[in-house]
């Protein structure tokens, strides 16, 4: 669906007029050229796909349609979605920075009522929070009740400095201590119950989420606080307490440190992953900054997908505990469903990064970061060592619990070779390595791999429907033939029948397709997936007014193909019951069908028509 095309801060909007207008001033592919090396290929310019790893170029723009498409990953939009996705911008930012560019201003039109009450609660919980932050902050570095949390932080390593940099608190033992702050601010109780700051007990009342606990403030990439994470410094559970979810605050789609640590993920190319805030706050005052903390559960697919916006290598580094160890091999399922082949470190037996960093030094840790290994071969190893694979019952207990991750692996050339590792350490042939994924014995064939890839036009000849939907998005004049022919109605694709009566009432409606518009309007992905294809073909090999008769000489002959065969089973009926009249009677339609195709074969379109 569309964009609410609404601002971060302040009661305006952005009309739509002028984001269409900004969108067809922007040359795409110079924007996206910042980026990426493109070479132009025909009509395409391509490259390498920034959001996923690749050694051939699957990543294609098209400066007349204003759009981009990955036929590896399947990523695709328009100039506005690109910058969201590659540099991690809302709406409203990228088209702020493009009307920049373009030298376009943007008058903007006041919010509803209803849109100004959401965005000044929305500005009222991010104030409520940074408020608690500073309260926090205070009571630990100018107060004696937060002399124990301070000089607990300072015995892990963590300096004054670090302290100061990332607004680490103290929240007191008592039980209403930030709700008498907040309401000496004048702030509200019951959004920051929202938040989970406080907890309501009812007739008005609330009390403290936090107590004794050091107070980890949650930041977005724009540097305002959604949530807090807190740990116990004494006896008493949890040892680890977090913010619940709320409307500015999802924690499986962020990460703690990650404000800080992005611009160094671009400088290197590379992203460091650990379990704990302690973890991830000494080695960024190691240096080590391009390092991100999960927020206190595994690992998820969004947490990843917003990574591989900057990076595709990425390394994990868990505890080396049964714990951590079980974290890594939960993290590896999200990862390969997101084509995502991650490395890990192995830090000796009772380490963590934090205490591993501070005895051994950042040499010794960037040394193991530079030669992490497979994640995927950690995981085997796992598997290998818990059963018995001395007896045939063991290696097929071992193959099949492995089996799973192979199929997730999206690279035909990564899986085959996996396979080959798997088979080797197992003593277990290829081939049933491969039965036993659903494939076929030979590397390389199977299924879930195979990626769209950019077809040429001899392979589209065979296919008249797509090709007559590929004429309708270059040439928009040919739809008045279309819907005179009424060649929509002898498609046989279902999928391709209603996204041509989609075209069709678009370019009818607007003169011409607006494929970006197209696909914000579009929510079924295998629609988007079959437009993007077509969009991204080179040019033609000769006129399209006669590719266009070529196309509905071939999608009437295949109609009356069909026909026929309907007729001679019915002719071959008659005879076998030997009634000669209906037998006569399917011969003269029969022939009738033959004459037609002698017609559709000297079928001819009017140029003029177009």
């Amino acid at each position: 669906m569309s964009q609410v095309n609404m601002l971060e801060t302040g009661p305006k909007f952005i009309p739509e007029d002028k984001v269409k207008e900004i969108r067809e001033a922007c040359s795409i592919v110079e924007v996206i050229s910042d980026y990426v090396s493109l070479k132009k290929t025909g009509t395409n310019y391509r490259g390498l796909c920034p959001f996923h790893n690749e050694k051939t170029p699957s990543f294609f723009v098209n400066e007349e349609k204003k759009f981009f498409n990955c036929f590896g990953c399947g990523e695709r939009g328009d100039v506005f979605s690109f910058l969201m996705k590659h540099e991690n911008m809302n709406f409203q930012e990228a088209v702020r920075s493009l009307s920049k560019r373009t030298g376009i201003s943007l008058p903007e039109k006041a919010l509803t009522p209803q849109q100004q009450k959401m965005l000044g609660e929305r500005e009222e919980c991010f104030g409520i929070n940074e408020s608690a932050a500073k309260f926090y902050n205070d009571l630990l570095l100018q107060d004696r009740a937060g002399e124990e949390a301070k000089n607990y932080l300072i015995k892990r390593g963590i300096n004054i400095e670090t302290i100061k940099d990332y607004c680490l608190g103290f929240a007191p033992e008592g039980w209403g201590s930030v709700v008498k702050y907040l309401r000496s601010k004048n702030l509200s109780l019951p959004n920051a119950q929202k938040l989970g700051l406080i907890i309501g007990k009812g007739n008005g009342q609330y009390y403290d989420r936090f107590r004794n606990r050091i107070v980890f403030p949650i930041y977005n990439v724009s540097h305002r606080i959604m949530g807090f994470g807190g740990r116990i410094i004494s006896e008493g559970e949890p040892k680890y307490l977090n913010s619940p979810e709320s409307f500015i605050y999802q924690k499986r789609r962020n990460l703690y440190g990650l404000q800080t640590a992005l611009k160094y993920i671009k400088k290197e190319n590379r992203v460091i992953i650990v379990e704990g805030y302690i973890d991830l706050l000494s080695l960024h005052q190691a240096g080590i900054k391009n390092t991100v903390a999960a927020l206190g559960t595994a690992l998820t697919e969004q947490q990843i997908q917003i990574l591989k916006r900057y990076t595709s290598n990425i390394i994990t580094v868990f505890d080396s505990d049964p714990s951590g160890k079980k974290a890594m091999i939960r993290s590896l399922e999200p990862f390969l469903n997101n084509s995502v082949s991650p490395r890990v470190v192995i830090l000796p037996p009772g380490d963590d990064p934090d205490s591993f960093v501070r005895k051994q030094g950042q040499k010794a840790f960037v040394d193991r970061i530079e030669n992490a290994g497979s994640l995927f071969d950690f995981v085997v190893g796992e598997i290998v060592q818990r059963n018995q694979t001395a007896t045939p019952r063991g290696k097929i207990d071992a193959c099949e619990e492995v089996v799973p991750f192979l199929k997730m692996i999206s690279d035909e050339m990564e899986r085959d070779l996996y396979v080959q590792k798997v088979s080797q350490k197992l003593g277990i042939k290829q081939e049933h390595i491969y039965s036993k994924m659903g494939s076929t014995s030979k590397p390389g064939r199977f299924a879930r791999s195979e990626k769209p890839v950019l077809q040429t036009t001899s392979a589209f000849q065979n296919n008249a429907e797509k090709l007559i939907l590929r004429i309708m998005i270059d040439y928009p004049e040919t739809i008045d033939i279309v819907e005179k022919e009424a060649l929509l109605e002898d498609f046989t694709e279902p999928d391709l029948k209603e996204l041509g009566k989609l075209l069709c009432m678009e370019i009818k409606q607007h003169g011409k397709h607006n494929l970006p518009y197209l696909f914000d309007k579009l929510e079924n992905e295998s629609w988007k997936k079959i437009i993007a294809e077509l969009s991204f073909q080179d040019n033609y090999a000769g006129n399209h007014v006669k590719t266009l008769e070529d196309c509905i000489r071939d999608l009437r002959l295949r109609k009356s193909s069909r026909e026929r065969k309907k007729v001679k089973a019915l002719i071959e009926q008659a005879e076998t019951t030997r009634d000669d009249s209906l037998s006569l009677k399917y011969q003269l339609e029969y022939q009738n069908l033959l004459q037609e195709e002698r017609k559709i074969q000297r079928y001819k379109l009017n140029f003029y028509q177009i």
